[in-house]
């Protein structure tokens, strides 16, 4: 096998299954370029080539383990930790980026409620999303201004489908919006925990 296939086969495989791969005595002649190149040359190049790319394999492995885009590990702990707590506590249920696209696209009968400031809000929005600011800290910081233009875009069917968001995971205005319906009497309450920036994320289309 030349140096050439060798390269070519990069475009193929891992480069940690093609280091496996050639991790073999060579020992057929060949050539390259026209010229006769013994086993002992060839033997040479492939390992040059397996040591450069096996070089990166730890460390591109390493930077692809973990939840976080940072790697740190830590901030999603926390902002687990933190939604697990306030799902428990508000008794809502969640949605995940997927589905609630395809509820926006099937044109699900619900209330999609941004909790994000009118200015974050009017810079662009999940398709169809109403705007009443809560709270980043909690439900009970919301004054009865916000908790008034809030219950406004509920309506009176406490049975129909309400999804709040707002920017991020670890945000908890969403969590006093849906709290907030749970505490009025909706039973169909969602949140939507990746928020704007999850949306964005996966490259989904925007209102503004």
């Amino acid at each position: 096998m030349s140096i050439v296939q060798i390269v070519n086969v990069t475009r193929i495989y891992n480069v940690c299954e093609l280091a496996a791969r050639f991790w073999q005595p060579v020992n057929l002649y060949t050539t390259f370029q026209g010229e006769l190149m013994n086993r002992k040359y060839l033997s040479l190049i492939a390992l040059t080539v397996i040591l450069t790319l096996t070089a990166g394999c730890s460390s591109a492995a390493g930077s692809q383990v973990g939840t976080a885009k940072d790697g740190n590990e830590v901030k999603i702990e926390t902002a687990a930790i933190k939604l697990v707590n306030a799902v428990n506590k508000g008794g809502y249920e969640l949605v995940n980026t997927d589905e609630l696209n395809k509820w926006i696209e099937a044109g699900e009968d619900m209330i999609l409620i941004d909790t994000m400031p009118g200015d974050f809000y009017g810079k662009g929005h999940i398709p169809t999303a109403l705007n009443a600011v809560m709270p980043k800290s909690s439900l009970a910081d919301a004054t009865d201004a916000e908790k008034e233009a809030f219950a406004a875009l509920l309506g009176e069917d406490k049975e129909k489908k309400i999804v709040v968001y707002c920017g991020f995971t670890a945000c908890g205005r969403s969590d006093a919006g849906a709290a907030y319906a749970k505490e009025l009497g909706f039973t169909n309450v969602y949140r939507y925990p990746g928020g704007i920036i999850g949306w964005r994320d996966a490259e989904l289309a925007e209102e503004k």
